[in-house]
């Protein structure tokens, strides 16, 4: 699938597939009626599990090392038609927002990890991240070979089965990570909203450091 092609899709699945206000994920900071939250009490939910991936044009990125910004995580793999797709064209509008809000790059990191390393190379997966004109400097996409990986979508609970058309069943959750290394917030897509998401990541910038 070319660069037209994704972003065709991923244009028309955020259109056909997103209500009028997609709400927050269900959490003491959600609000009733899945409206956005503008004041989210974010809880700690446990410590975000270090990982070091290499990312498209082979440098490492270690979890740990980006203490001191927001980070915002995601499992996909390229070869989606659906859920990936879309995920990653939300996270393509939020990375607009927080580039006009001067937060990225530096205040907030986003990271995109394959679930797919067999089929997404370095370049098929670099080729996708164009497609939707991610920033290199603020959004980097990992991969690595199944052994290296693997114990990273464990800890991340990222399971994954193929199935017999070649798709891959996972979860398709995003981690919001404070500037300690704590997960506070776990989206998943039906129910992320990169506009909440925007709101979270300012609520986590406005606490002490």
């Amino acid at each position: 699938m070319g660069r037209r092609q994704l972003g065709a899709l991923a244009a028309a699945l955020l259109v056909g597939a997103a209500p009028a206000a997609w709400g927050h994920q269900p959490s003491p900071a959600a609000s009733p009626g899945g409206r956005l939250t503008t004041a989210p009490s974010l809880a700690v939910i446990r410590p975000a599990p270090d990982f070091a991936l290499p990312d498209v044009a082979g440098a490492d990125v270690k979890l740990s090392e980006l203490r001191g910004s927001i980070v915002l995580l995601s499992f996909i793999y390229t070869s989606c038609t659906a859920a990936c797709p879309l995920l990653t064209q939300r996270m393509a509008v939020l990375q607009g927002r927080l580039t006009e809000a001067r937060l990225l790059p530096g205040e907030v990191m986003l990271l995109s990890v394959t679930v797919d390393p067999e089929r997404d190379s370095a370049a098929v997966l670099g080729r996708y991240a164009q497609a939707f004109t991610a920033s290199p400097r603020g959004w980097r996409f990992l991969r690595s070979e199944p052994d290296r990986l693997g114990p990273v979508l464990t800890r991340y609970d990222e399971w994954t089965k193929r199935l017999p058309n070649g798709d891959i069943d996972h979860p398709a959750r995003l981690y919001l990570i404070d500037r300690a290394g704590r997960i506070r917030e776990i989206y998943s897509l039906g129910l992320f909203d990169e506009r909440q998401a925007f709101l979270d990541i300012q609520a986590l910038l406005r606490e002490p450091r």
